[in-house]
């Protein structure tokens, strides 16, 4: 990925941040944890508080498979799944969420 692909992929990442509060999915004293490379997987905000980023899992699966074309299916799942699984430190109730659709 060259530095132009990193200000393209920061710019999804600030505009994607930016409609969250413009659609009032956060409030101007909110603030979210997002996990970064899933822009594309994002379907939406808790509704409760705190608010929690939610993914679609099989869509975070494809956007690691588009990242890393070499990585194989198997490897590319079994490290997902174990992503979605961790807690960050100090902020184990807002850590965002992998969902898998139906």
């Amino acid at each position: 990925m060259n530095l132009n692909d990193n200000k393209s992929k920061m710019h999804d990442k600030e505009n994607l941040i930016d409609t969250l509060y413009d659609r009032e999915f956060l409030s101007d004293d909110e603030e979210i944890i997002l996990s970064d490379g899933f822009e594309d997987a994002l379907i939406g905000v808790s509704a409760g508080q705190p608010k929690i980023a939610v993914y679609d899992f099989w869509k975070a699966l494809d956007c690691i498979m588009k990242f890393e074309p070499d990585t194989d299916f198997d490897d590319a799942l079994e490290w997902l799944e174990a992503f979605a699984n961790q807690k960050i430190p100090n902020a184990e109730n807002v850590t965002p969420i992998f969902v898998k659709t139906l």
